[in-house]
C-alpha cells in the first residue's frame, strides 16, 4: 500500500470542502492533481471513499471513518515534529552522562547550574562510578558521553582531553613536608604512602611516575574511597598523592596539600563519546559547557591549598 501523507492531506480537504475545487485552492493544487490524488487513493485502498455528483461531493461510510482516523492521525504527526523542532531549537532534552566522583564532586554542579540557567528545558541523568566503569559504559551506548580519567585504548570511542588535574601531596599538619612550600618526588621515598586502590583512574599514572624517577614507595595502605585516603592520612599512617579535584576538603581540617615538583605531573581529565552516535542537541551544549568551564578553571584555579 502506498499512500502518502500529502495524499491523505488533499482527501482531507476535499472532505472539508466538498468541492474539488475548493479543496484544489485551499492546498495550491490544480484540480485535475486533487482528482489525481484521490483516485490513487482509492486505488489504493480498494474501497470508494467518495461520492461524486454534479453538485457536490459526499464522503462514504469509509470516507467518514478515514476522516475522523486521518485527521487524527495528522494532527500527532504535527505534534511528534513539533516536539522534535522544539529538542533543536530549545535545546529540550534530557543528557545521561557519567562520571568519575571527583568530577560529581567539583566541575559537574557548576556545569549543570551553568546550562539549567541558560537551557531550563535541559534536564540530566548522571551517574558516578569508577573510571573503568564510565568507559565501558560509554562503549556500550547507555550514555552520550563520560568524563573520566587515566588511559583510555578504547577504539570505539571520539575522546578529548578536557583539563589537567595536577597531583598534590596531602600530609598532616605537623608532618615536616607541611613546613615545605613544595615536594620533590624523590623525597617521597622511604615514605609511607597511601594511596587509591585500581579502581581510581589516577593510581596507574601515580604508580608510572614513582616508578620512572626509580622511586621505592612504601605503599602501606589501598583503598577505593579518597575520604577514606585522606582520613588514614589525618590518622598519621603516612602520606597520600592525589589530584587535586580529590584532595583535602573543608572537614579534613588536619590536612595540608603541598606541591609536587621535579617533574609536575598531572592526570588528564578525559571528555568522550561513541564515534558512531551523534550527540543531541541537548547533550551538544552541555558537553561545549564543560569545555568553557574547564578552560576558566584553568585560568583561576589555584594549584596549592594554603597552610
Amino acid at each position: 500500500m502506498n499512500v502518502g501523507l500529502r495524499q491523505l492531506k488533499v482527501f482531507l480537504a476535499v472532505a472539508k470542502h466538498g468541492s474539488f475545487s475548493r479543496a484544489a485552492e485551499d492546498i495550491g493544487m490544480s484540480q485535475s492533481a486533487v482528482s489525481l490524488a484521490i483516485r490513487h487513493v482509492e486505488t489504493e485502498l480498494g474501497v470508494k471513499l467518495l461520492d461524486r455528483t454534479t453538485r457536490n461531493v459526499r464522503l462514504t461510510t469509509v470516507g467518514e471513518t478515514l476522516v475522523a482516523t486521518g485527521a487524527r492521525l495528522l494532527n500527532e504527526l504535527d505534534t511528534v515534529l513539533r516536539e522534535l523542532r522544539d529538542i533543536g531549537v530549545q535545546h529540550r532534552g534530557t543528557v545521561a552522562m557519567a562520571c568519575v566522583p571527583s568530577i560529581a564532586r567539583s566541575l559537574m554542579p557548576r556545569c549543570i547550574e551553568h546550562c539549567t540557567a541558560k537551557w531550563p528545558n535541559v534536564s540530566f541523568a548522571i551517574e558516578d562510578v569508577a573510571a573503568r566503569e564510565v568507559v565501558q559504559k560509554a562503549v556500550r551506548g547507555e550514555i552520550e558521553f563520560g568524563i573520566s580519567s587515566g588511559l583510555i585504548s578504547e577504539s570505539e570511542l571520539e575522546i578529548h582531553k578536557l583539563m589537567s588535574d595536577p597531583f598534590l601531596l596531602v600530609c598532616r599538619r605537623d608532618d615536616a613536608f607541611a613546613k615545605k612550600k613544595s615536594v620533590g618526588w624523590s623525597q617521597l621515598a622511604g615514605r609511607r604512602l597511601v594511596m587509591l586502590n585500581n579502581t581510581s583512574g589516577s593510581r596507574q599514572q601515580i604508580v608510572d611516575t614513582l616508578a620512572r624517577l626509580q622511586i621505592q614507595a612504601n605503599i602501606v595502605l589501598e583503598l577505593a574511597q579518597p575520604s577514606s585516603v585522606l582520613g588514614m592520612v589525618e590518622a598519621g599512617l603516612g602520606v597520600a598523592v592525589m589530584p587535586e579535584m580529590v584532595a583535602p576538603y573543608k572537614s579534613h581540617t588536619a590536612l595540608i596539600t603541598r606541591t609536587l615538583t621535579r617533574p609536575a605531573a598531572s592526570r588528564d581529565i578525559l571528555l568522550f563519546k561513541r564515534k558512531d552516535r551523534s550527540l543531541s542537541p541537548a547533550a551538544q551544549v552541555v558537553w561545549q559547557t564543560f569545555f568553557e568551564l574547564s578552560y576558566n578553571r584553568k585560568t583561576s584555579a589555584p594549584t596549592t591549598r594554603p597552610g
